[in-house]
């Protein structure tokens, strides 16, 4: 969308008719503007025509003279060396310091492959190939053979010392033809062809005829293969790589990703951090959560003095954790300020299921505590008859399914609608939790197979509420004789009405087929939100 000095950035911007607001962070700005979430619209370029309309723009501008002069301008920086290559090499010099002193402390063993590979993935952030670790070692080993005096007895075979991979890498860097020998071979070999050709212990003669002919000319083409990528050496880069998007993948700077579970681990580690930041935000959650328990328990037992085997206790106690939870897992994957950055590492390779499945992980964390902590409470005003283990497990479960909906709303509502993603939390939590799940309308729900599948799948009470209360009418059975007869009707008929209902053979009781059937929702809703995911927002995933 723009390369071009920093000075020029915003001026170019506004150019095209963005206007920076009062006070804020350019790079923030900058941003907004390629993810089309600016303050103040645009009349030149509406917000679903970025970022694609930003690359037609600078295509068009890098066209005219002022388009021209920019270039000319990072033309002319790209080709200044002196100082600006000297702090090059000394922040080569410090990463691999450090990077080394992670795997031989002293920075004096002489490391083998094994060594040099821990060395260099502690440089790049992912393991390089054997074959790639091989040929850096042969090159080392071809350019200690032409050393003399001191230096020369310093080097032992098949071992690699930090001085050596240091003037090695800082060769690179400066692409100097004093070790032509370590760090260039000829233009055929460096040249990235999209071919995965093997390193073999021949490309030492081209190194050789490389010292030999030494023409500045083959000094600009020279490349020098990394990790599956292509560095240019040389100072006419991107006069030789301008072109089409496809040519510059091909001739470009390209990386080898790590893995499925390489990702999932980052993922966790950045999840983490961002878990322990939030602690502020996670508390405030927490109060919420325990004074809604409070409250709810003091009106069930002092206020409405129900008893407390009523089944619609359950449904309110159910329907006020899973609306508190889903509303808290919006901010999993529908954070406004960490959708951008997840845009922009989607385009880079990002493992889209890595990073679901690590957020989960992290998010069950909250999802738990406040469970765990609302039941509690909740347990502790009302004084049920059971165990609090009877007693929290269909807690957990239905904020499995809960946060499974915060999840799928998240990751399929419209950007542009992000503020009202609590709103739709607390209305699916409502409709689904209690017009669905009304304990003493089960027998109009049940009636027909469509209607018994249709409340299954979306009330998350249909197999919740019944968990708890077969559970307390078994384990304290009330003395029918003694209740009014509004609580008898309700007792009577509410187990009927559900053991009418679907459930598995020999579990009248709902224990095991409300743990089946919660979990089945609660995957299902998180493959939905990974589809959401993966499908939704393209246009800004650039």
């Amino acid at each position: 969308a723009f390369f071009g000095p920093t000075e020029q950035a915003k001026p170019y911007f506004e150019s095209l008719g963005f206007v920076m607001p009062p006070n804020e962070n350019p790079a923030d700005w900058f941003m907004d503007v390629m993810s089309g979430q600016m303050e103040q619209e645009n009349p030149n370029i509406r917000k679903e025509e970025l970022p694609e309309r930003l690359f037609k723009e600078w295509e068009e501008y890098i066209r005219s003279d002022a388009g021209h002069e920019v270039a000319h301008t990072m033309t002319l920086r790209n080709e200044r060396v002196g100082m600006s290559e000297i702090d090059d090499a000394q922040v080569i010099k410090a990463h691999l310091k450090d990077a080394w002193k992670r795997v031989d402390p002293p920075a004096t063993t002489a490391l083998g492959m094994e060594g040099l590979t821990q060395v260099l993935t502690h440089c790049v952030g992912s393991q390089p190939q054997e074959k790639v670790v091989r040929d850096i070692m042969h090159r080392l080993e071809v350019a200690s053979s032409q050393l003399d005096g001191p230096a020369a007895k310093l080097h032992k075979k098949d071992r690699v010392l930090h001085w050596e991979l240091e003037k090695y890498l800082v060769a690179i860097q400066s692409n100097d033809n004093s070790i032509r020998p370590v760090t260039t071979s000829a233009t055929s070999y460096f040249v990235d062809d999209g071919s995965d050709e093997d390193y073999e212990s021949d490309d030492s003669s081209d190194d050789e005829d490389a010292v030999e002919s030494g023409s500045e000319t083959e000094r600009k083409d020279s490349r020098v293969k990394i990790f599956g990528s292509s560095i240019s050496c040389g100072r006419d880069y991107s006069r030789r790589h301008s072109g089409s998007p496809d040519k510059r993948r091909m001739h470009g700077l390209t990386r080898e990703l790590p893995g499925f579970l390489g990702q999932l681990r980052v993922t966790l580690l950045r999840r983490a951090i961002i878990w322990w930041r939030k602690q502020n935000t996670r508390l405030m959650f927490l109060v919420v959560v325990e004074f809604a328990a409070f409250f709810l328990g003091v009106m069930d037992s002092f206020i409405f003095k129900n008893p407390p085997w009523i089944p619609t206790n359950f449904m309110n106690a159910q329907i006020a954790i899973a609306l508190l939870t889903s509303v808290y897992s919006l901010f999993t994957f529908g954070a406004v300020e960490e959708l951008p950055v997840f845009w922009r590492e989607s385009s880079h390779g990002l493992n889209k299921l890595a990073f679901f499945i690590g957020s989960n992980i992290l998010d069950s964390l909250d999802m738990f505590l406040m469970c765990f902590g609302f039941a509690a409470m909740y347990y502790v005003m009302t004084k049920p008859a059971l165990t609090f283990w009877e007693f929290v497990v269909p807690f957990i479960f239905v904020c499995w399914v809960a946060s499974g909906w915060g999840y799928f709303i998240s990751c399929w509502l419209p950007y542009e609608l992000n503020s009202l993603g609590p709103f739709v939390s607390a209305l699916l939590s409502f409709v689904f939790g209690g017009i669905l799940g009304l304990p003493n309308e089960m027998d109009i729900y049940l009636a027909s197979p469509l209607t018994e599948i249709f409340v299954g799948v979306l009330a998350f009470t249909r197999w919740g509420v019944p968990m708890e209360f077969f559970s307390y009418v078994r384990r304290s059975p009330p003395d029918t004789e003694q209740m009014p007869i509004d609580q008898k009707f309700n007792y009577i008929y509410t187990q009927q009405y559900y053991r009418e209902g679907w459930h598995l053979p020999g579990d009248e009781d709902y224990w095991y087929t409300g743990i089946l059937a919660l979990s089945l929702i609660g995957f299902v809703l998180r493959g939905l939100a990974l589809a959401g995911l993966h499908y939704t927002n393209k246009a800004k995933q650039v």
